[in-house]
């Protein structure tokens, strides 16, 4: 089978093309004009060049694709040019549904995000019925991939397309060369530079149980529903002293009060936007997140689809010692 993937040479993709490559399919890897194919090099596939802006550059690609998972997207929390977020979030989405009805795709698995499910005040576990709730909230990420969600939910109901959408939580393994937004404070814990805790918690998947439930989806899963590939759900504080467990560093002991976190969000995006252009640290958008949970449930996946992901404890010490050998701390 001629496997698609658009973003395959980002952290999920690179781990994707490796995982289907192992099943004994082929590998069609859609690439921005531009970036680096180097995580593919020694890899047998088939690569194409173009942009999912580029509605054009899309049919050569998927005209020698059986079926597609489009990771193309901006995981970011910042951008100097904020109408990024709009145009690789929904404008690309739409361009690939129009571009996959036209071609007659078999089967769409659409990468979205566990985010587009909301948050939650106390620790409780949301699901693919949970309400989106960060609109309006400067939160560009979240608002953007909700959009590009709900593009691919009214193609498939309206139009037919046979897509199925799943919503990952945070993955972490080795190979994060970006790094991620996960793996980034990972690196900072590791160099000492969160000895405090804030309130809230988030929901981390090892990645290598993640490309399995995204295979798991193409197969099984059903045309125009989601799926939920959630992992483990763990607070910021329990998260936190994992990892110093691991490199053996001090526990975090100070806990942070929300009120002085929006203050340095506000500060640090205003030097951004205006002086250093460089990402955040914290950002207006990501301090709407602060003490909140994002807790959530895959009995959905687990009972359609037969995903059964394991603790992330191995996915954490394998993400630390990669940081380590490839020079990040």
């Amino acid at each position: 089978m001629r496997v698609g993937i658009t973003g395959a040479n980002g952290f999920i993709g690179n781990h994707l093309t490796r995982h289907v490559i192992s099943l004994g399919h082929e590998v069609v890897a859609f690439l921005l004009r531009g970036t680096s194919v180097s995580l593919l090099e020694n890899l047998p596939r088939q690569v194409f060049w173009g942009d999912v802006l580029d509605i054009e550059s899309l049919y050569p690609f998927l005209k020698n694709c059986d079926v597609l998972f489009n990771l193309a997207g901006f995981n970011r929390y910042w951008s100097k040019n904020p109408i990024v977020f709009h145009n690789l979030n929904v404008i690309g989405p739409t361009n690939i549904a129009t571009a996959c009805l036209a071609t007659g795709i078999g089967k769409i698995v659409h990468v979205s995000s566990c985010i587009t499910l909301g948050a939650s005040e106390q620790p409780i576990l949301r699901n693919e019925k949970s309400e989106f709730n960060l609109s309006g909230k400067q939160f560009l990420y979240a608002e953007t991939k909700k959009a590009g969600e709900d593009e691919m939910k009214y193609w498939a109901r309206e139009k037919g397309l046979p897509v199925v959408i799943v919503n990952p939580a945070s993955a972490i393994g080795e190979m994060d060369y970006g790094p991620t937004p996960i793996g980034e404070p990972i690196i900072d814990i590791c160099k000492g530079r969160w000895p405090f805790w804030v309130e809230g918690g988030a929901c981390f998947v090892d990645v290598h149980d993640l490309v399995k439930g995204l295979w798991l989806a193409l197969n099984k899963g059903r045309e125009g529903e989601q799926y939920l590939l959630a992992g483990e759900n763990l607070t910021n504080k329990e998260f936190m002293s994992r990892i110093a467990k691991i490199i053996g560093a001090k526990q975090p002991k100070v806990r942070i009060p929300k009120l002085l976190l929006n203050f340095v969000a506000h500060w640090q995006e205003g030097l951004a936007n205006h002086l250093t252009h460089r990402a955040p640290k914290l950002t207006v958008g990501m301090k709407e997140l602060i003490g909140k949970y994002l807790y959530y449930e895959n009995s959905k996946a687990k009972n359609e689809l037969g995903y059964n992901p394991v603790p992330c404890d191995e996915a954490i010490e394998r993400s630390i010692h990669w940081f380590k050998n490839n020079g990040y701390f």
